[in-house]
């Protein structure tokens, strides 16, 4: 039988450690870059929302 281990310790760095990480540092910001971070997420979404509508009017 296959062991996963490997990709369950991989997975868990990426998903686990990093997010961790990241928050623990983005807590540290201040108001003025949570505000940047937040406008990066939103333009992100618009991409992504408008990708997918372009495909569905193919």
């Amino acid at each position: 039988m296959l062991s996963f281990g490997w990709l369950k310790a991989v997975l868990k760095f990426v998903f686990v450690d990093s997010l961790v990480n990241l928050l623990g540092h983005l807590l540290e910001q201040p108001l003025v870059m949570w505000l940047f971070i937040g406008w990066g997420w939103v333009s992100v979404w618009v991409m992504l929302f408008s990708m997918f509508d372009t495909v569905g009017q193919l």
